[in-house]
């Protein structure tokens, strides 16, 4: 009796080794492709949450964040943020006391964007890495001014520029390739697409 089972029992322990070693191989699988969606932030991301667009300029793990919804008629968001990350992740805090959580893994990104100046906040963004030359954060800075403007890869846009010394606020639109664009006071401010993370003061 007990030999003529063996072959049987046999035949179940394989089946269930070979199973085992499956869903084992396959957590392994899981495991490694998370690992490698972690590790220092690299690449150029853009994100929306409502009227507000998000830029982040990411390089092993230092980034820049410009966050606004500026418009030819409307600003209320207008933030600034630079400095590092641990594995993509971290707090940043501006000047104004703002703070931004990112979270970045692989080509994609999540923000909350929090504090006291934040009109209508906080807002949460997701969003991804961008392709091509136009989508992205364009930026420049001049006697006094600095601009900040957010493409996405649609061409929707939020941006102004902003005298530091009285807050005045030129709300103008911008075309992607643009080397300056002129404010509504006359000054023309020289316009860069930003590749690499730059703080911006």
């Amino acid at each position: 009796m007990t030999t003529r089972w063996l072959p049987a029992l046999c035949a179940r322990s394989a089946l269930r080794w070979a199973r085992a070693f499956l869903t084992a191989t396959a957590l392994a699988v899981t495991a490694s492709a998370c690992e490698d969606q972690s590790g220092p932030a690299t690449g150029i991301f853009v994100g929306q949450a409502g009227d507000v667009l998000i830029a982040v300029v990411a390089a092993d793990d230092l980034v820049t964040v410009f966050a606004c919804d500026g418009s030819y008629d409307w600003l209320g968001v207008r933030a600034w943020f630079h400095g590092p990350l641990d594995d993509g992740s971290g707090t940043l805090t501006n000047a104004d006391g703002a703070t931004v959580d990112l979270e970045i893994h692989g080509d994609q990104f999540s923000a909350a964007l929090r504090g006291e100046l934040v009109t209508n906040g906080p807002y949460d963004f997701t969003g991804t890495a961008v392709t091509g030359d136009d989508a992205g954060l364009y930026w420049g800075q001049v006697d006094g001014w600095i601009g900040g403007w957010i493409v996405d890869e649609a061409g929707e846009q939020r941006g102004a520029a902003i005298k530091r010394s009285t807050d005045d606020a030129s709300l103008v639109y911008i075309e992607p390739g643009q080397t300056e664009v002129e404010l509504d006071d006359g000054t023309v401010l020289p316009l860069a697409r930003m590749t690499a993370p730059t703080k911006v003061e």
